[in-house]
């Protein structure tokens, strides 16, 4: 795969995942103004429920199906997308019963009372968008239709942030859950009409039972793959909540959406084009170099953004939140570590995934949320708010560890020294502008390790255009 495709490809992505994020932290503003911290508070958990039982009943059909279609010759692809779209219609069905079941009992147990039950009941209707969402992503991803897809979440992301503004005004809390509603519901019918032209529907090729079954046995390990991810955030954040209050639970949450989500464009161009391609790779060296290729390209795009998360913590917050929400700066630098750290380790865990090491991963996502749980928790008890940040710093670099473990039993090799000696000039700048910042420089001078970081991007990332 040539690394000007993945430069080309992330770009892409990148600028539709950047309106994405403006109209989500434009969201969260509107929150923070109205609600304060507690608002953000009660935006992470309802999110963080939506999030399990998402990943619960969408049995991993996003990237399943994707790796399903991508491999498959022109012939055999009209059944895969029938067997996809099929899928997707009865997990939708079995997301929705699932979150009437449990959203009663889930705000129970969060709240200590049922005080936010009918917020919590609209959140649950979210999760059959997402998951109808991911069967029409997937069709997109495996036929290559990249700009196709960044073009339905740009528009989804405005359509849903129009209409969500005025539901958080006029209806307080009930207003915010409707919010996440529109924003699952208006991409999901937008997904499904760009989707409709990429293979017939169902009614005219019947999806095969084989399919289907490859479907369940690798979306089930999914599953648990990303339901493991969702329940480890889930349960820092109960825990947040029963030690620190639900206000704390706003700081952590604004740090880590700051944190995770402005680098986001990266880890989504992963998942839109860097997944079907290493699956499809001809061999494991192939597979391999596309992998640290991947890696490069996330370094060189995503070093600006860490080194501008740690010079720049107060101000991102002052802007994406309210004045009221400093005690988020001390957690976003620690997290902006864990980022870092997210763009070695996530490249190598879509590889495991794309060449089939299924079980491999299952076995190592579950030890890995348990350490990232257990640690972020013990720091809690012992540190407090910061604790939990630095657990997440911490977990992910036991993450990045393990990941490199299982890459070199697989591959007989370890990361090529072109990318550890990327990976090591990237560490060294975040380094040297964090030193730089604690200094406390005034009169512009606080801007210069981003500026400087952005056009040594920006020169090789052009450089690199001309030479792939």
């Amino acid at each position: 795969m040539a690394f000007s495709r993945i430069l080309r490809s992330s770009a892409l992505m990148g600028g539709a995942q950047a309106v994405v994020l403006a109209a989500a932290f434009l969201r969260a503003k509107a929150i923070a103004l109205i609600f304060g911290a507690s608002g953000i508070g009660l935006v992470g958990l309802f999110n963080a429920f939506s999030g399990n039982l998402s990943s619960l009943a969408g049995w991993g059909l996003g990237t399943s199906g994707v790796r399903l279609i991508a491999g498959a010759s022109p012939a055999e692809r009209p059944g895969k997308i029938a067997a996809v779209r099929r899928m997707g219609w009865t997990l939708c069905g079995c997301g929705l019963a699932l979150g009437a079941l449990l959203f009663w009992p889930t705000t129970r147990l969060t709240f200590a009372s049922s005080r936010y039950a009918p917020e919590m009941a609209i959140v649950a209707l979210a999760v059959p968008c997402a998951i109808v969402s991911s069967a029409w992503a997937a069709v997109l991803q495996a036929s290559g239709k990249i700009a196709s897809l960044a073009k339905v979440q740009v528009a989804g992301a405005l359509a849903g942030l129009l209409l969500g503004l005025p539901a958080i005004y006029l209806w307080g809390t009930i207003g915010i859950a409707l919010s996440i509603l529109l924003a699952a519901a208006i991409p999901a019918g937008a997904l499904w009409f760009a989707a409709r032209a990429e293979g017939p529907s169902t009614g005219v090729v019947s999806a095969e039972s084989r399919d289907l079954r490859q479907l369940v046995a690798l979306g089930g390990a999914l599953m648990i793959v990303g339901w493991l991810g969702q329940l480890s955030a889930y349960v820092v954040r109960l825990a947040i909540v029963r030690q620190e209050g639900l206000e704390a639970a706003g700081y952590y949450q604004a740090a880590f959406a700051i944190a995770g989500s402005l680098p986001g464009f990266i880890f989504a161009a992963m998942g839109a084009d860097f997944l079907p391609r290493v699956a499809a790779a001809k061999d494991e060296a192939e597979a391999r170099a596309t992998t640290e290729h991947q890696i490069q390209a996330g370094l060189l795009m995503g070093t600006p953004v860490i080194v501008g998360l740690l010079t720049l913590g107060a101000p991102c917050v002052r802007l994406l939140y309210a004045d009221g929400f400093a005690a988020a700066v001390s957690l976003l630098g620690w997290m902006a570590w864990g980022v870092f750290l997210r763009l070695f380790a996530w490249p190598l865990a879509f590889w495991l995934l794309g060449r089939g090491s299924t079980r491999a991963l299952l076995i190592l996502e579950g030890v890995a949320a348990f350490l990232m749980t257990a640690v972020a928790i013990a720091l809690l008890a012992a540190f407090g708010l910061e604790g939990c940040a630095m657990g997440f710093a911490f977990g992910q670099a036991l993450y990045a560890g393990l990941l490199l473990l299982v890459a070199r039993r697989r591959a007989g090799v370890w990361i090529g020294g072109r990318t550890l000696g990327w990976g090591l000039f990237c560490l060294v700048a975040c380094l040297a502008a964090q030193g730089f910042a604690a200094s406390r420089p005034t009169g512009g001078w606080e801007f210069l390790p981003v500026i400087v970081s952005t056009a040594v991007a920006v020169y090789l990332f052009l450089r690199l255009l001309r030479r792939s």
